[in-house]
Order: structure tokens, then C-alpha cells, then sequence
């Protein structure tokens, strides 16, 4: 069975490790996949590649879901189980998708903010989100899912980092300083700050003046931030179980078993109220 992430970062190292852990129970060999890049052909070549040595199964997390449409349905064409984790490709032959329900996180995090100006007493004026890749359905479905509950409410810049983190950093930092306006950050893609709200100076000097920032998956020094700042929260996803029920299923479709065709994973919100209990768990 072979993996590939989107790239390789520290969203994904928790994938890695629960799959290799499903791999090693089932007793198969995994080997992990990696990309040098978000570009959606270098993903395109790893499948080529895999075809070539005639794996059994591939999960993949995709960059980008048209251009990974053909390939994919290659694949399945030469006998390969091929299925998506994380990042989906909907259009495709693939026999399954495990992972967050995007568009429900979307909506979640528009909620979540929502509830944060309310219990400051204030409205939204102007959001900033950051995207990972333009083209991958997990960022597009949070995109819509957030817009579906704040257009109307508040003007709503996108921008795309590319899953560059020190692109997302420079986005963030000079969408701030060049509009004024700006009283709230979406992050729909998170690892900009996992290392650190600090990181991002201009980031924190807006929730230091009472903006509101929600952002996506949990670090030590992200939940500590979080803990001290009642006005920012974060989605947690359940990456373990992507990555081990997520072997566990394509082992069973390659053994010809029964196999769970679509598996969807709510976001818990995580905010002042509950980071020093989920600090505790890292």
C-alpha cells in the first residue's frame, strides 16, 4: 500500500504514523509517498510511477482534483485500489473518501467566529481567509462552507499560500497592514501558526486589539496562544483515524472485503473554554 500526502508537513506526520501503526497490525507493507511540492503533477508522476511497479492500493490526499481526475481512474483502470483521504477527488473512479466533511467545517468555522464577535459585542467588518492550494477540494469545500454562512455579513478576501507557511505568514502579515478594516482572520489552512500566534506579528497584534481569528488543526504552542486569548479558536481533525481506518478500509476493498465507500469526520472546535484539556493530551 502506498501513501501520499499532499505534501509532507506536520499535519501529515500524524497521518504517517497512524498508518504505519494499520500497516504494521495488518502486516503489509506502507510505504510513504511524498510530494516536493503542492503542484498537482508531482502527484501525477508518483501515481504513474506506482502503476509502473504495480502496488495493490494508493491512498492520496489531493493537490489537485481535476488535473488527478485521469490518473486516478488509470489506476483503477490497471487494477489498483485507489482511494482518497483529507483532500478529495469527487469526479474521479476512486472507490473511496475518508476524511473531514470540508464544507461542514466551513460552516463551523464561520459559526465559531460568529459566536466570538458576539461575545465581544462586536460585528465583522472585513475577514481575510488563507487558503492552502486554489485547487484542492478540501480548501474549496471549507471556502464555500465558511461563505455560505458569513457572505452578507462581512466583506471576504481569499488568499492562497500556496501550503507555503512563510507565504502564509507574509499574506497575512500585509493583508493586515494594508486594509485597516480587517477585524477577522479564517485560516482554513493552519500550519502558518502552529508554531506560534507570535509568528505572525501582525496576526497578534490584531487579536491583542480585539479581532477575532479562528484557525484550522492543534499544536502545543497554537492551544497554549488559544488558551490566553478569548477571542481566536481552532478546528482539531481527527487525522489518526484518516490515516488508520483509512489503511484499515483499503486493506479490506484489496482483500476483497466489505469497505465503508464515504467516511466523514466532524471538527471539534476548540477555544478558551476547553485548550488547557486538549493540552493535555499532546
Amino acid at each position: 500500500i502506498a501513501v501520499i500526502p499532499k505534501v509532507d508537513n506536520a499535519i501529515f506526520d500524524q497521518v504517517k504514523i497512524s498508518a504505519q501503526q494499520a500497516a504494521k497490525e495488518l502486516g503489509v507493507t506502507l510505504t510513504w509517498e511524498a510530494p516536493t511540492s503542492i503542484d498537482g503533477k508531482k502527484q501525477v508522476e508518483i501515481i504513474e510511477n506506482l502503476i509502473h511497479y504495480q502496488v495493490d492500493g494508493i491512498l492520496i490526499s489531493c493537490n489537485d482534483a481535476e488535473m488527478l481526475k485521469e490518473p486516478i481512474n488509470k489506476a483503477i483502470r490497471a487494477g489498483i485500489k485507489l482511494a482518497t483521504l483529507y483532500s478529495d477527488a469527487p469526479k474521479s473512479d476512486r472507490i473511496f473518501y475518508i476524511g473531514t466533511d470540508n464544507k461542514k467545517a466551513g460552516k463551523i468555522c464561520a459559526e465559531t467566529m460568529l459566536q466570538l464577535y458576539a461575545k465581544m459585542k462586536k460585528t465583522p467588518k472585513n475577514i481575510t481567509v488563507l487558503s492552502g492550494g486554489m485547487n484542492a477540494d478540501n480548501m474549496l469545500e471549507r471556502i464555500m462552507g465558511f461563505k455560505s454562512v458569513m457572505d452578507g455579513k462581512a466583506k471576504i478576501e481569499v488568499l492562497n499560500s500556496f501550503e507555503m507557511p512563510d507565504l502564509g505568514k507574509e499574506l497575512i502579515n500585509y493583508s493586515i497592514a494594508k486594509n485597516k478594516n480587517i477585524n477577522g482572520i479564517q485560516l482554513i489552512w493552519g500550519v502558518p501558526v502552529l508554531n506560534g500566534v507570535d509568528s505572525i506579528p501582525a496576526l497578534d497584534m490584531l487579536i491583542h486589539d480585539g479581532g477575532a481569528a479562528v484557525f484550522f488543526d492543534v499544536s502545543k504552542p497554537l492551544l497554549k496562544y488559544i488558551k490566553e486569548h478569548p477571542n481566536c479558536a481552532t478546528m482539531k481533525q481527527d487525522f489518526h483515524a484518516m490515516g488508520h481506518d483509512g489503511v484499515l478500509n483499503l486493506f479490506n476493498a484489496i482483500s476483497g472485503k466489505s469497505y465503508d465507500i464515504l467516511t466523514l469526520f466532524d471538527v471539534k472546535v476548540i477555544d478558551k473554554s476547553n485548550a488547557a484539556e486538549e493540552l493535555k493530551k499532546m
